[in-house]
């Protein structure tokens, strides 16, 4: 449960709630302003979900225009990657460097984007207490006007801020691998989910996952397996299955702020509502959510900025959700045989991420 008032509280300044990549952001930018920070984790450290991690994730990021918005770098956890695409069983070969996509590892291991913030925080004076958990309403009025909530993709943390979600339906497989220069990331699009799977390989860990916004059955998890095999070779039999809650029950989820308290993250809806990419939206929104303690109104510019395209990633996918599968998928393989051959639509891609905008204009600025 969680325990009212820890001995932490009375010595920090400032409580972030969530030791996710969006919660280390905002921690590191809040000591930097030589403020007591003090960050509570429900996990016994960081890394987020067992369930889910250790995994390697990909996606869009201008490195450098990240750095100029949030004040870190984090390139030592970027990684090339070569990425396809696999649509009814035809292989597209996709060009990451055209949206400027990464591969990063989440997780506890030394190898981790969560552990080179984490590290960064410790250096700056950040403090941690782990095992502490957000369980209700009640428990966000105890916190301290202004304390930051970035509790990522755990439903206490949704119900207690009071924030709609939509939850979605997952199978993720992992192994180890000896390669570990082996960098991929391969993306299915098949009549087995309405939504998407791929697999991803980075620093020896082979890692596997399909979900859809709806119950997956034992025949879709056969069909992505058989389907992975005929790809790529490689067989995957430990499956684990979980749900998550994603803020896309609304085209008004994003939000920055819940009553006195401040959120960040996967919680506030800097999630792209179409595939469901946040890397890039927690990181940024981390720098937000610290803004926010002392600058309000440019934190509400900046959000608004951040979460722009979140109404039109939004109607798109309700619209697609009309068309069936099977009339889909044709006008998907031919898109995406084509996509490379227009930078407009690549860069339309990149700039639908939300956060983007920020580190842009931050980048031209600077």
């Amino acid at each position: 449960m969680f325990v009212d008032q820890p001995m932490g509280w009375r010595m920090a300044e400032n409580i972030v709630v969530g030791a996710g990549l969006s919660g280390l952001v905002a921690a590191i930018n809040l000591a930097r302003e030589g403020r007591d920070v003090l960050v509570l984790e429900r996990e016994s450290r960081v890394g987020g979900s067992p369930l889910y991690h250790p995994s390697p994730e990909g996606t869009p990021v201008d490195p450098a225009a990240l750095e100029a918005f949030i004040g870190i770098d984090i390139s030592p956890a970027l990684h090339h990657f070569e990425g396809r695409a696999v649509v009814s069983g035809e292989v597209i070969p996709t060009d990451s460097e055209a949206i400027r996509s990464w591969l990063i590892e989440r997780g506890p291991r030394s190898t981790s984007l969560d552990s080179l913030l984490y590290g960064i925080a410790v250096d700056e004076g950040v403090k941690f207490e782990f095992g502490h958990s957000i369980w209700s309403n009640d428990d966000v009025a105890k916190l301290p006007p202004d304390s930051i909530i970035a509790t990522g993709l755990y439903f206490e943390g949704f119900d207690a801020t009071r924030v709609p979600y939509l939850t979605s339906f997952h199978f993720v497989s992992r192994q180890t691998i000896a390669d570990e220069s082996s960098s991929h990331v391969t993306i299915y699009h098949d009549r087995f989910t309405s939504d998407y799977a791929y697999t991803t390989s980075l620093n020896g860990i082979l890692f596997a996952h399909v979900f859809q916004r709806r119950p997956i059955g034992k025949q879709t998890l056969k069909a992505f397996e058989e389907a992975v095999f005929i790809a790529e070779g490689y067989e995957y039999k430990a499956w684990e299955h979980f749900t998550f809650p994603v803020p896309a029950a609304s085209i008004r989820n994003p939000r920055l702020f819940a009553g006195d308290k401040i959120l960040a993250g996967t919680l506030a809806g800097y999630m792209e509502s179409y595939m469901f990419f946040g890397m890039l939206g927690a990181l940024v929104s981390g720098k937000i959510a610290a803004m926010a303690v002392s600058d309000k109104a440019r934190a509400c510019e900046e959000f608004r900025l951040a979460t722009r395209s979140f109404a039109g990633a939004y109607l798109v996918k309700k619209a697609t959700n009309l068309v069936p599968l099977p009339l889909l998928l044709p006008q998907l393989k031919v898109a995406l045989r084509h996509v490379f051959d227009y930078p407009l639509v690549t860069k339309t891609v990149a700039e639908a991420m939300p956060g983007w905008h920020n580190c842009q204009r931050a980048l031209q600025g600077a």
